[in-house]
């Protein structure tokens, strides 16, 4: 398979583009945050994900071939296999095979291996060449565990409410705000959810994930709630209106010092949907691939990482760093 990245990732054959950001004839979209989406004629997803497409950006179904996760599909010389990424609600990789030379090719899109409260785990096939997400592909980035992400979190709410204050929990109205909700679910702490969460979380529940119906914020906020609410909402005069609000942002990005300060919040708490360095580095281990692309984030720095355990490594963008050692 011949892949071209001169203007996004493109195979040449079987003429199929990975998540560009300008409309093509016919591409890939591994999931539903709006800088993997595009209106394509022809649009390569997964079940869910055609779902949220339909919901939040109005693309008709009927430019959408949907594949189950797991279940290859073949066409021409080519079986290509969805795999769950584990980053958001739908979100997959993509493995293709060419049968004809036995050439293999995995695109992570977005993703974790850590297993997650809201969506499915990730899950991996061998392939010869690998293109790889690189957001956290630096080596000061390595997350808590799960457990102690969500001491966190829930020791913030019970505080900011024995403070007789509202805990507003922040992230992503698709993705983050649903795993929110299911670990206060799972730890029976009550929330509000802001419209636009509820909206994505009614989106997903209709989907089919195993969601809690998402009870809307309207008017008031009852003592002893938390809100989970976009980011933007700082910025909205709506903010105003809850009872000392109390604001923590949920981010990988919290693993920096001056997080809190960029962001605004008096408290940021690293739950991150994105693998971490070290899981980037697992990812290689368990693919195994001839070659590695790295895109979308640390490319040239993780790539020179992933080389210094011999893998064949490099970024999409060039210009890589060589070691030459002394």
């Amino acid at each position: 398979m011949h892949l071209s990245t001169g203007k996004g990732l493109h195979l040449s054959d079987p003429d199929l583009w990975l998540d560009p950001r300008r409309p093509q004839a016919f591409a890939f979209i591994s999931h539903a945050h709006a800088d993997h989406v595009a209106r394509h004629e022809a649009i390569l997803c997964s079940p869910v994900t055609a779902h949220l497409l339909q919901v939040r950006y109005r693309i008709s179904r009927d430019r959408m071939i949907i594949q189950e996760f797991h279940e290859p599909r073949r066409w021409e010389n080519f079986c290509c296999t969805l795999l769950p990424a584990g980053h958001i609600a739908g979100s997959a990789m993509l493995h293709i095979v060419d049968e004809n030379t036995g050439a293999s090719l995995l695109y992570t899109g977005d993703y974790k291996l850590r297993p997650s409260r809201s969506v499915e785990t990730a899950t991996w096939m061998k392939a010869q060449t690998l293109i790889m997400e690189s957001t956290f592909g630096l080596p000061l980035y390595v997350l808590p565990p799960a457990p102690v992400i969500e001491a966190q979190l829930c020791d913030f709410v019970r505080e900011t409410i024995a403070d007789g204050s509202t805990p507003v929990l922040l992230g992503y109205s698709l993705g983050k705000a649903q795993e929110i909700a299911a670990i206060l679910d799972a730890h029976q702490l009550p929330y509000l959810n802001a419209p636009s969460v509820a909206k994505m979380t009614e989106a997903c529940r209709a989907a089919g994930l195993a969601l809690s119906a998402a009870e809307t914020w309207q008017t008031d906020i009852p003592p002893g709630y938390a809100l989970i609410a976009a980011p933007q909402i700082l910025r909205h005069s709506d903010y105003a209106r809850i009872p000392r609000a109390r604001s923590a942002m949920m981010t990988g990005w919290a693993l920096h010092s001056s997080s809190r300060y960029r962001y605004g919040c008096d408290a940021v708490i690293p739950l991150s949907d994105h693998a971490d360095y070290p899981d980037l580095l697992r990812t290689a281990e368990i693919v195994d691939p001839q070659k590695i692309l790295t895109v979308h984030g640390s490319t040239r720095e993780l790539a020179a990482s992933l080389r210094a355990k011999n893998f064949n490594a490099w970024s999409h963008y060039g210009d890589d760093q060589l070691e030459f050692p002394l």
